[in-house]
C-alpha cells in the first residue's frame, strides 16, 4: 500500500513539473514572440565577405542568413548600420535583437552579450551571431535555423 501511495505522489509531482515546462525555453522579454509576424531589429557592421554594406542594405553571407531567418518568422527586418562597438552597446541595452559583423567566438564582448553556437568554422575561427542575453527561445530558434543551413554554409565559405 505504501509503495502504491509513493507511486501516485511521484506521478503527481512529475505531471506538475512537466506542466510548468510547456513553454520552455523562455524569453523573459518575449523576443521571439515580438519578432514573429513583426520586426527583427538587426545591427550590422561591414566585414566582407560576411557583411558588405550596400546602397539597398547589407549583403553577404550573414545578411542572407538573416533574411532567410526573418522570412521563416514572417518578420520584416529593420537594419541599423554602425560600428561594432556601438552595435554591441545597443544590443546590450536590448535596442537590437541581433548583431552581425563577421564576429567570432573569441570576441571581448563575451561577458556582456550572448552568442549563438558557432555556425561555421573557417581558418580556426568560429563564427557566431550576437544576440540578446537571456532570450533563450529566440536564440534556440535561430540556432536551429543555422543548423539547417550547415551544408549550404560550409560550401559557401570554403576558400
Amino acid at each position: 500500500m505504501n509503495s502504491r501511495r509513493y507511486l501516485v505522489y511521484n506521478l503527481i509531482l512529475v505531471v506538475a513539473l512537466l506542466t510548468g515546462c510547456q513553454n520552455f525555453p523562455k524569453d523573459p522579454e518575449k523576443t521571439l514572440e515580438q519578432v514573429t509576424n513583426g520586426t527583427l531589429k538587426v545591427g550590422y557592421s561591414e566585414n566582407p565577405p560576411w557583411v558588405v554594406k550596400g546602397p539597398a542594405g547589407p549583403t553577404g553571407i550573414e545578411p542572407d542568413l538573416v533574411k532567410a531567418f526573418a522570412n521563416g518568422l514572417n518578420a520584416k527586418i529593420e537594419w541599423q548600420n554602425d560600428s561594432e562597438q556601438n552595435l554591441m552597446e545597443e544590443l546590450e541595452k536590448h535596442n537590437l535583437h541581433l548583431v552581425i559583423a563577421g564576429v567570432t567566438d573569441d570576441t571581448p564582448w563575451k561577458s556582456k552579450i550572448s552568442f549563438t553556437r558557432p555556425y561555421v568554422e573557417l581558418q580556426k575561427k568560429k563564427h557566431v551571431f550576437c544576440v540578446i542575453m537571456g532570450e533563450n527561445a529566440f536564440i534556440t530558434k535561430l540556432e536551429s535555423f543555422l543548423r539547417q543551413q550547415q551544408t549550404t554554409l560550409e560550401t559557401r565559405v570554403q576558400p
